[in-house]
């Protein structure tokens, strides 16, 4: 039997463990032109927050959001918690408006409360309603290599190379794991996947020990640097910084924490999110070359990538453990 996986950013490598955890006698490669650094999810602030309307399964997304949640906490409880550049982080969520209120965030996280009026009179007047509450952020700038590190270890291969179609993938691939994010409207030619353009600032603060989410900019503290964010342009493909957004992520999140004035600077970040209305996870044939290739798709995970990482990477595990007991995948082999 062997596997190969399409992606190295935070979905693909966790997808790629589950799979080796669950099956180590299976011989599994991934395919990726980008690794680590140079990755969309190296980007990311990183932050467990977790929002049901990202599928249309209520209850499903609840079990990724806890599988996620409780895998990240086994990391963090144990020795390698610090390479794999997770912490627990505790801060604030203001709100100018509405009534601030996340039933599974609550479920999931050791510390969730409203702020009282005199916690509010911290912060700039027109913030009227917030949370305080305790998550996990993770620094995919050491959770990536992290992971890709332990499948190598494991045995599992990784091969340098952009794919561009489905059918480039060798034919002694019993099975293709689809976690190419927003290549993958390419590559299945999903119309229904768009880009979320993000741009951030990163940096050095290490005074900021809190997160702040502020309407609509974040302060995320990571391992060595801290993220300005955010902006969120759905169906935007440019990847080039605009210096009006980038004023404007500064001076919002200088109005909400005035010490980042002496913050010293980093570096611009911009990516292109994948966006679905409902995220994708399940199996599905395409055509090469006269004969059926059988796929699992696990993306579209727009802006919660690492917080649905290993919950849909466990949701293709038990998809697979299906597939390898029916009479669908030997008809598939043939």
């Amino acid at each position: 039997m062997e596997i190969a996986i399409i992606g190295a950013g935070v979905v693909g490598l966790s997808t790629a463990l589950s799979i080796q955890e669950s099956f180590p006698e299976l011989k599994l490669t991934l395919y990726a032109d980008k690794f680590n650094e140079k990755t969309l999810s190296s980007g990311a602030g990183g932050f467990f927050r977790p929002e049901i309307g990202v599928h249309h399964n209520a209850d499903l997304v609840r079990k990724w959001c806890k599988d996620s949640f409780s895998h990240f906490l086994s990391i963090l409880g144990s020795p390698e918690a610090s390479a794999a550049g997770m912490q627990l982080v505790s801060g604030y969520h203001l709100s100018s408006s509405v009534s601030l209120q996340n039933n599974l965030l609550q479920e999931l996280v050791p510390e969730y409360r409203q702020l009282n009026k005199k916690e509010l009179q911290l912060f700039p007047d027109h913030f009227k309603n917030g949370i305080f509450f305790t998550s996990i952020v993770t620094d995919c700038r050491y959770y990536l290599p992290w992971m890709k590190s332990k499948f190598e270890n494991a045995g599992g291969t990784v091969v340098e190379k952009y794919i561009s179609n489905i059918c480039e993938i060798p034919k002694q691939f019993n099975i293709i794991i689809n976690c190419a994010g927003l290549a993958a409207k390419q590559l299945v030619h999903d119309d229904k996947l768009i880009p979320i353009r993000g741009q951030t600032i990163k940096v050095k603060a290490p005074w900021i020990k809190n997160f702040y989410y502020g309407d609509e900019i974040y302060i995320i503290p990571g391992v060595d640097y801290v993220t300005l964010g955010g902006i969120k342009d759905y169906g935007s493909w440019n990847t080039n910084v605009r210096p009006d957004q980038k004023k404007y992520i500064y001076d919002k999140c200088i109005e909400l924490v005035p010490s980042l004035k002496e913050a010293e600077f980093v570096s611009d970040w911009v990516g292109l999110r994948p966006y679905r209305t409902s995220v994708r996870v399940d199996a599905s044939f395409v055509i090469c070359n006269g004969s059926y290739r059988l796929i699992v798709n696990n993306y579209g995970h727009g802006a919660h990538g690492v917080t649905l990482s290993w919950g849909t990477a466990q949701e293709v595990t038990k998809i697979l453990k299906k597939l390898l007991k029916t009479k669908d995948f030997a008809i598939a082999k043939l």
